[in-house]
């Protein structure tokens, strides 16, 4: 019983990660292009000839982003290891949600296909919190909270790393200043100091 409740307690947590990543993301989505328009009109305001510095420090500036991309693609992928046997688990949901199961016209169609595809997905990415989300909600029978507890770390540690990253980069720095204009300045100043140590 206290295996169950550190599991429950554990895959709260990942749902609250997982939520917390989508927000970040959202943010990002936004704020990606506000940095750019920032960036153009701050060295337009401080007579920064961008376009020369550009090309006089073009290999430095193609190897900061590489890494940058790099580092976060690592982390979205080391993390993830093929360490959970879902073949129980799997079966289960298949029985349960197999969208072969249920007549085409039936109203649950669409639930049981996206319960399958969110199961299938999350076994071929090894994203094991995501699998565990969909027993614990359909109330599947869950085996070995050891290793399902060791696997629902790994993803919460993994899932930490890829906010941290996220919310490492300029334009979530920028988002963060609000209306403070000298705090933007100053995360510009380091973003120049970081490509062309400006």
């Amino acid at each position: 019983m206290i295996k169950k409740f550190k599991f429950k307690k554990l895959l709260n947590e990942f749902r609250s990660l997982k939520y917390e990543k989508k927000y970040v993301e959202s943010i990002l989505e936004e704020w990606n292009p506000k940095f750019d328009l920032y960036h153009d009109q701050y060295c337009d305001q401080f007579e920064i000839d961008i376009k020369t510095l550009n090309d006089s420090n073009k290999k430095q500036v193609q190897q900061i982003f590489k890494n940058e991309r790099a580092i976060s693609k690592g982390i979205e992928k080391s993390e993830r290891k093929k360490e959970f046997d879902s073949k129980n688990l799997f079966r289960q949901i298949a029985r349960k949600f197999h969208p072969d199961k249920i007549d085409i016209d039936d109203p649950k169609k669409q639930e049981y296909e996206d319960v399958f595809k969110r199961a299938s997905n999350a076994i071929d990415n090894a994203e094991w919190g995501d699998l565990f989300d969909v027993a614990d909600e359909y109330d599947l029978d869950l085996k070995n909270y050891d290793e399902i507890i060791k696997c629902l770390k790994s993803d919460i540690k993994r899932i930490k790393k890829e906010v941290n990253a996220k919310k490492n980069t300029y334009a979530w720095l920028l988002y963060e200043c609000e209306e403070n204009e000298n705090c933007k300045q100053n995360i510009m100043k380091r973003f120049l100091n970081h490509l062309f140590k400006i």
